[in-house]
C-alpha cells in the first residue's frame, strides 16, 4: 500500500503505510514495550531509533519515519519513507534471525 500511496502522489499515506509496516515488523520479531505491552508506530520506531544495537543507518531512518512532516524539523522528514522502513525492516528481521541461532 505504501508503494501504491507513493506512485499515486500520496506520500501522507505512503508515510503512515511505512510507519505500521515497520511496527509490525518491530512486533513480529518479538519486540515489546517495558511491560510488554503493544505499542504505537511511532513508539516502536523510537525504540528503533534509540536502540544502541541498531547500526546507525538503520536508527537515521527510524527518527526520519518517526518526524511528523507539521513538526517544523523538515530536514528530518524522510524523503523516501518507504525506502526507510524497508531498512528498518530488514534490521530488525536480521536482528531476530540473530537472535534465534
Amino acid at each position: 500500500m505504501a508503494r501504491e500511496a507513493e506512485r499515486d502522489g500520496n506520500r501522507g499515506k505512503a508515510r503512515v503505510c511505512a510507519r505500521r509496516a515497520a511496527a509490525k515488523a518491530f512486533n513480529a520479531s518479538g519486540y515489546t514495550g517495558t511491560n510488554g505491552e503493544s505499542l504505537s508506530s511511532i513508539q516502536c520506531l523510537k525504540m528503533v531509533a534509540e536502540s544502541a544495537g541498531m547500526p546507525d543507518d538503520v536508527r537515521r531512518a527510524a527518527t526520519r519515519l518517526m518526524t511528523s512532516v507539521s513538526s517544523g524539523r523538515e530536514a528530518n522528514v524522510s524523503a523516501a519513507p518507504v525506502d526507510d522502513a524497508l531498512l528498518v525492516i530488514s534490521a530488525l528481521l536480521e536482528r531476530k534471525k540473530k537472535d534465534s541461532l
